[in-house]
C-alpha cells in the first residue's frame, strides 16, 4: 500500500512575521489489518527533514456519532515503541500488536495516533512550532465473515440540493472514495455538479451525510436517482426513492 505524507496543523496559530514550522513524515502503509490469524501488523514512519523528530505513539479505540469520529483510549492494542526519535532522513518500525480476540461477528475498529513531540530547543526560540498529528485506521477482522451493507436514502430541498445518506447496517466499514448522481428518468447526470470526490469511512452502524449542490435556477427533482461510486470494498450501483432507504 503507498505511503502518505501527512503535515497536519494540531497546535498553534499562525501570527504575523513569526515564522512557523512543522515536521513531515511519511508512513506506510497507511492503513493495518488485524485478524485472528494475524495479530501484529507492522507500519513504518519516515522523517523527511533535516533534524530529529520525537513521536508518541498510542492506540485508540474508533467510534463514529453523527457523523463525527471519536477516539477513545483503549488496551485492546499495543504499540511499540509508545515514544522514540526519528534521525534526520532516517525511519522507525512500528509494531501493533492485538491483545485481544476478535469479536465473534463484527469488525473492531481503532486508530493508531502518531503525535509530534516539540523539542525544548523549538519551545525556547521565538519560532512558533506546528506539532503534527497523523491517525491510521486499525481493523480488527470479525472471526466470522463480515461485509459492509450500505441502505441509502436521499431528498431533494427546498434551493435544489441533494441531500444524501448512507447507513452502514453492515458489520464491517466502508471507505467511499467517490460517487456520481444520475436522474433515473433522464439517465444525465442530475441537475449542476452532483460529483462526491471526498473519501469517507462508514464504521458499523454510522450515517453519513452528502450535501450536493445542484446549478444556479434548477428547480428540485421528485424521482429516484442512481448513484455509481468506488469504494474499498469494490464499485457499486444503487438506485435510491425520496426518503426512502436502500
Amino acid at each position: 500500500m503507498r505511503a502518505i505524507a501527512a503535515t497536519l496543523l494540531a497546535m498553534g496559530v499562525l501570527a504575523a512575521a513569526r515564522p512557523a514550522a512543522a515536521s513531515t513524515l511519511s508512513v506506510a502503509p497507511i492503513r493495518a489489518e488485524l485478524s485472528s490469524a494475524t495479530r501484529t501488523a507492522v507500519i513504518t514512519v519516515v522523517n523527511q527533514e533535516d533534524a530529529a523528530v520525537v513521536v508518541q505513539a498510542r492506540p485508540a479505540a474508533w467510534s463514529q456519532h453523527e457523523a463525527h469520529d471519536q477516539l477513545d483510549d483503549t488496551h485492546d492494542l499495543l504499540v511499540t515503541p509508545p515514544l522514540f526519535t526519528i534521525p534526520p532522513k532516517g525511519q522507525q518500525v512500528l509494531r501493533v500488536a492485538l491483545l485481544r480476540e476478535p469479536d465473534p461477528a463484527r469488525e473492531l475498529d481503532y486508530r493508531l495516533v502518531l503525535s509530534e513531540v516539540p523539542s525544548t530547543a523549538a519551545l525556547e526560540t521565538n519560532e512558533l512550532r506546528v506539532t503534527l498529528r497523523i491517525t491510521l485506521p486499525v481493523f480488527v477482522g470479525a472471526r466470522a465473515r463480515a461485509a459492509p451493507d450500505l441502505a441509502w436514502s436521499h431528498a431533494w430541498l427546498p434551493d435544489g440540493t441533494l441531500q444524501l445518506e448512507a447507513h452502514n447496517r453492515g458489520s464491517a466499514h466502508i471507505q467511499i472514495l467517490d460517487f456520481d448522481v444520475q436522474d433515473v428518468q433522464s439517465g444525465e447526470h442530475a441537475p449542476g455538479a452532483l460529483h462526491n470526490d471526498g473519501a469517507r469511512y462508514l464504521l458499523p452502524g454510522s450515517s453519513a451525510q452528502w450535501q450536493l449542490h445542484a446549478g444556479a435556477g434548477q428547480a428540485p427533482r421528485a424521482g429516484a436517482v442512481i448513484i455509481k461510486g468506488h469504494s474499498d470494498a469494490g464499485d457499486f450501483t444503487v438506485t435510491s426513492s425520496p426518503g426512502a432507504p436502500q
